[in-house]
């Protein structure tokens, strides 16, 4: 009997661990889920909308001019579009997302100050997109680093953007194709990563690049039009912690080349030699070699890199195509590209901010010059100023479509 009974003892004392795993459940409908965040500057007397969340009133005016506003939307249970039916989703005339705006001084403090006004308690564990004004971006983003590095909430796959505008635009758009507004943006962000027009910078790898000792972050750059479409404007490449630059769109495509990010998925538009034709090739497989060494005491960097592609459209139907013209075509792109590798690295060797990694490709092969020249000062953006490039590409025409001539 008295084996029983302390088996019997054991068995509970087993299960009743297992028994207070919704001890501190919390209903959904009891959070308020955020699911994007845009960043901007405050205007002039938005001081007036501070509450006393986190301070007292009647501060320092000079304290002022460096308050931001935060817009949010979040998540109104129920309405969240479940399928593509008709029946799923929001009732008519009913938006899935409210929009919400605030003033702090700090992220965090707008977002106490948010929270004041809300009864549920804000969850970031649904966080997608992170937009930021191009002037935050241009006034340096070091709060805004730090506040989402401290969350345990916001995950690593979240993607942060630099908005040529407002940041509360993109946050206030409707798009047509998406009844949430957030859907739409993070979609437009991951199907451009498929199809090879953008890499993948989501905000985990910006917060690895800008804490490298030899390279500096980059975000996506977006502009928005005026049917609440948005267009990927090209990337925004920061010094540290301030956006110093941003790329156009076709120069995403030289950033991935030269850092071999595959599929291709960019094109350009040329004449084929001696003729009025023009041609589209399209770029679909990249490789590429760097190698850096030391010249005359300053780093030098070699980059070879291999382009394959598809002639996509021809326009006079009297050219006819022959192995002649595509290898005059290929030499034409290639000289192209040479030119336009070469002006991306000197935009950003004129701004001081290495986004291709070429400081970590020297740290990791040339450590004797790191640790003398450049660690002592930890200054690699002057160095990358003065180092000298060469870049090789060759272009490939692999198919030119169902038509011969």
């Amino acid at each position: 009997m008295w084996q029983n009974l302390i088996k019997q003892i054991f068995v509970f004392a087993l299960v009743a661990p297992l028994l207070t795993g919704c001890w501190d459940r919390l209903e959904i409908e009891d959070r308020a889920v955020v699911l994007a965040i845009g960043i901007d500057k405050a205007k002039p007397g938005d001081e007036k909308e501070i509450s006393n969340t986190t301070h007292i009133l009647g501060q320092d005016p000079e304290a002022n001019k460096v308050l931001i506003r935060i817009t949010v939307q979040i998540a109104v249970p129920g309405r969240i579009p479940l399928g593509t039916g008709s029946g799923s989703g929001s009732p008519s005339g009913q938006k899935p997302v409210w929009v919400l705006t605030s003033v702090g001084y700090t992220i965090d403090d707008a977002l106490l100050n948010l929270q004041q006004q809300l009864a549920g308690k804000l969850f970031y564990g649904h966080l997608r997109v992170i937009v930021l004004s191009e002037a935050i971006a241009k006034k340096g983003i070091e709060n805004e680093n730090d506040f989402f590095r401290r969350q345990p909430q916001v995950r690593r796959t979240v993607w942060m953007v630099v908005s040529k505008g407002n940041a509360a635009d993109l946050m206030k758009a409707t798009p047509q194709m998406e009844r949430v507004p957030t859907l739409y943006l993070l979609a437009t962000l991951e199907h451009a990563r498929e199809m090879g027009r953008l890499p993948n910078i989501f905000l985990g790898v910006f917060f690895s690049a800008n804490s490298a000792k030899g390279q500096e972050g980059m975000l996506p750059y977006l502009d928005l039009k005026k049917e609440s479409n948005i267009e990927l404007a090209g990337m925004a490449y920061f010094r540290n912690d301030k956006m110093v630059g941003s790329t156009t769109a076709l120069q995403i495509g030289h950033y991935m080349a030269i850092k071999e990010i595959n599929p291709g998925g960019y094109s350009v538009i040329m004449e084929m030699p001696g003729t009025k034709t023009t041609a589209i090739f399209k770029s679909k497989h990249r490789k590429s070699q760097i190698t850096t060494t030391i010249r005359n005491g300053n780093v030098h960097t070699i980059i070879k890199c291999q382009i394959e592609g598809d002639l996509t459209e021809k326009s006079n139907e009297e050219v006819l195509i022959s192995k002649e013209n595509l290898k005059k075509l290929e030499e034409k792109i290639q000289g192209d590209a040479n030119v336009g590798f070469r002006k991306l690295i000197q935009q950003t060797q004129k701004d001081g901010s290495d986004i291709f990694g070429f400081g970590e490709y020297v740290r990791a092969t040339q450590p004797t010059y790191w640790n003398r020249e450049v660690k002592p000062n930890e200054r690699w953006e002057d160095q990358y100023k003065e180092m000298s490039v060469d870049v090789k590409v060759q272009v490939k025409i692999r198919r030119i479509g169902t038509k011969t001539n």
